[in-house]
């Protein structure tokens, strides 16, 4: 894989788009969400993306991340990774089918098609379950609509942002618009507004450590990774913060601001034609995604069984199709009983599970420095022990941040019970690691 492919492949990893990024804005106000989307690169996706570039060419086999924290911390690490890998890989799976019918249904609504009250909720969560089923049968009949096609679904989606952005810019030079009305929402504290919005940001700059997977691939790693983190994050972040300052130029008002509203704002900039591109993106966004993400999360539990975690009928494969079905189909399973959750909750949920394998990750890169001293690096992370502590606390301390901001809305609004259910579902989600490796530890493949 060449550098210039490897930079679009982090872009597909990474970023499907602005979309789901909307509701930010209507969390925490337009000033404190650009702040947001301009920091967190550099607090967040940059440790986690220097990480990747020193480990995956080292340690170029299959497994990746994997594989860096069973080599590091030992097969009890190993498994934990592995294990909160799966559950947030389902977790994330989970959001594009929700993010889907969420589109589907504004476009509808704008259509006078709409319904309202209850009956939109479960209207959604019947379209996310028709998604999951369509798209899970597909699979299991091995179609694939990730690898060669990832560049294309990646322009699709930027063009019609790019159009906005591009017509946008020039009505705002011939006439001024202000950007920033306002940092933060009325009565909104800081700790509020990062509850409501930091898991939103998080979740757009996480997904660097995947592209470990394909670090046998890539011509010249010790230049590739470098360069495609650089223009990889340069671009992810434009894409995210370009379209976010026209839209606030031409959709000032931060509480219509919400999941669906993109297309509205490109009516704004562009007229109906643009807006009906922007709507036709906005399905084939979420789409996308959900294809790879379901590629992705129904062969962890597949490589589990091979490795004796998880019950041998995982591994099972179809007669016909030669994938591995019973693993879709518990996947898809998953995926139906979280869909009723809304996209802030998943969301949320998704963040919390990525920082604890996270924080085993970026904790291997500090132990294989000095557990493997000798071991080929083609990127090295320059500045010794103090710049890996800084890796490392970064993203260590934005997810504790995160947890804290959590807990700290559950007791200030006691009334809430959802947010006492994340926290609930995160802790049992956590634990079932330990829980399940405590029953197959006696096994002979864990040794």
């Amino acid at each position: 894989m060449t550098g210039g492919m490897l930079v679009m492949t982090v872009f597909c990893c990474v970023s499907g788009g602005p979309f789901g990024l909307e509701p930010l804005i209507g969390a925490t106000g337009g000033g404190f969400a650009l702040l947001l989307i301009l920091l967190i690169p550099l607090l967040w996706a940059l440790p986690d993306s220097l990480t990747t570039a020193e480990l995956a060419p080292a340690i170029p086999v299959e497994g990746g991340y994997i594989v860096w924290v069973r080599r590091a911390l030992g097969p009890f690490a190993g498994f934990l990774n592995a294990w909160w890998s799966w559950m947030y890989s389902l977790l994330d799976a989970t959001i594009y089918p929700v993010l889907f019918s969420t589109y589907l249904w504004a476009l509808l609504k704008q259509l006078g098609l709409g319904i309202d009250g209850n009956l939109l909720g479960a209207a959604r969560w019947l379209t996310s379950i028709a998604v999951i089923a369509i798209f899970s049968f597909l699979n299991i009949r091995g179609t694939k609509l990730v690898g060669r096609t990832s560049s294309v679904f990646a322009w699709l989606i930027i063009l019609p942002f790019a159009l906005m952005v591009g017509i946008g810019l020039v009505k705002m030079g011939v006439q001024p618009r202000p950007i920033i009305r306002e940092f933060l929402l009325p009565n909104l504290s800081p700790m509020q507004a990062i509850s409501g919005g930091l898991a939103i940001v998080l979740w757009n700059y996480l997904g660097w450590d995947s592209l470990s997977t394909i670090a046998e691939e890539v011509e010249e790693p010790q230049k590739a990774y470098p360069r495609a983190i650089f223009w990889g994050l340069g671009l992810v972040t434009a894409v995210y913060a370009l379209p976010t300052i026209v839209g606030l130029a031409f959709l000032p008002e931060a509480a219509k601001w919400e999941e669906g509203v993109w297309p509205t704002i490109a009516g704004l900039v562009g007229g109906p034609w643009l807006e009906g591109i922007m709507h036709a993106a906005a399905l084939v966004s979420p789409i996308a995604l959900f294809t790879a993400a379901l590629l992705a999360s129904s062969r962890i539990p597949f490589v589990l069984s091979d490795e004796g975690y998880l019950p041998r009928q995982l591994q099972e494969v179809h007669p016909r199709f030669g994938t591995p079905w019973i693993a879709i189909l518990v996947c898809s399973i998953v995926y139906a009983l979280f869909a009723f959750q809304s996209f802030q909750n998943l969301v949320e949920l998704n963040v919390i599970m990525y920082c604890a394998a996270l924080v085993l990750e970026s904790l291997s890169l500090i132990v294989l420095r000095y557990k493997e001293p000798s071991l080929p690096r083609p990127f090295k992370i320059p500045g010794g022990l103090p710049v890996l502590l800084i890796v490392f606390a970064l993203p260590v301390s934005l997810a504790g941040l995160l947890v804290y901001a959590m807990i700290e809305e559950a007791r200030a609004n006691p009334e809430q019970g959802v947010v006492r259910l994340q926290i609930a579902v995160v802790s049992v989600l956590i634990l079932s690691g330990p829980i399940v490796y405590w029953f197959v530890k006696e096994r002979p493949s864990l040794e």
